[in-house]
């Protein structure tokens, strides 16, 4: 399913794939996407970068009323719960591809019998929409997460590192080994996308960094020495455009910049932008008592991410080169509150 967009002259098979008209210079494939996870940080980008390439993009939300700018950008959106699989997989068939974004929202500290349930609800929404896409043949493109590879030291991780998560990446990884074989033994046409860490102006630089500076709670857990690779949410979801249209079935790609960043160094951006005091260490049975043990175990591994793949088969580069870059930015944003 990989398209060359300067072939295109006619209609592609499917229930609603067409092409712009080449005519008026406007080329490349327009899909009908349904995403999961909408509204949330990781799916708010993907959605953003779906809608400027022209695609049609259908929202799996809990509740449509709750979303009225998704519906004003032109997001059709549907009710849905992850947890219950008559809810979305009859509308696979009406669509193209699927994104799998979605991910339980839970509130307060993370415990392992929350992770449990994360973990639980994602495996009934992934297994359902595998084998809905598997039976409609149409696309997955599933999103895997900075901690499915575990603690790599120093070392640098690709594709062909084995996936051996820490606490908050089991369940991703679980997935992936799912997928994978379903791939390789049914010919599902699954694309999976593995994001260093993800931030801008929400997901976890809000929850474990800004949210915690401003309560006085950030600490450095342990040294800080451990590697993080980065990626901007808006170039995230310009990843998945990509991989839409130009990846081959069962391929699978890590999304970082190329600048990682030390996590002491990253956690100083922070409090500096914040015009906070630089924090010290803190011991590790101490930051899981405000945002639980499995999170606090994750976040001091180490990835140092080697991203060349996607670059050179999908033509992918990120706006944002950097966490030194462009974090102060979205730091402002969320201590601004905008």
């Amino acid at each position: 399913m990989t398209f060359d967009h300067s072939r295109i002259i006619g209609p592609i098979h499917g229930p609603s794939l067409y092409v712009r008209d080449l005519s008026s210079g406007d080329t490349g494939v327009i899909m009908r996407v349904l995403v999961t996870g909408t509204t949330g940080f990781v799916g708010g980008g993907i959605v953003r970068a779906l809608l400027a390439d022209g695609h049609e993009v259908h929202g799996l939300v809990r509740d449509p009323g709750a979303a009225p700018a998704l519906q004003r950008d032109g997001v059709r959106l549907h009710a849905g719960d992850m947890r219950e699989p008559e809810t979305y997989v009859p509308l696979v068939g009406q669509v193209d591809s699927v994104v799998q974004a979605a991910q339980l929202s839970t509130a307060g500290r993370v415990t392992r019998a929350r992770a449990a349930q994360v973990f639980a609800a994602e495996h009934t929404m992934t297994t359902a929409l595998a084998q809905a896409c598997l039976d409609q043949g149409r696309r997955l493109l599933y999103t895997g997460g900075c901690f499915d590879w575990g603690d790599h030291g120093d070392k640098w991780i690709t594709e062909g590192t084995a996936l051996s998560p820490s606490p908050m990446g089991e369940g991703h990884a679980r997935e992936a080994r799912l997928l994978q074989r379903m791939n390789a033994e049914h010919g599902l046409d699954v694309v999976r996308l593995n994001p260093g860490f993800v931030y801008g102006p929400g997901g976890l630089l809000r929850s474990a960094f800004v949210e915690q500076a401003r309560k006085g709670r950030l600490r450095r857990i342990g040294n800080g020495s451990n590697w993080w690779s980065c990626v901007h949410v808006d170039d995230l979801g310009r990843a998945y455009a990509a991989a839409l249209t130009g990846a081959r079935p069962g391929a699978y790609y890590a999304v970082a910049d190329s600048c990682p960043i030390r996590l002491r160094d990253l956690t100083d951006i922070v409090t500096d932008t914040m015009k906070l005091p630089r924090v010290g260490s803190g011991p590790a049975w101490l930051a899981g008592l405000f945002i639980g043990r499995p999170l606090v175990a994750s976040l001091v591994t180490s990835f140092r991410v080697d991203a060349t793949r996607i670059g050179k088969e999908l033509g992918w580069k990120p706006d944002h080169l950097s966490f030194g870059e462009s974090g102060p930015a979205a730091v402002r944003a969320l201590a601004d509150g905008s």
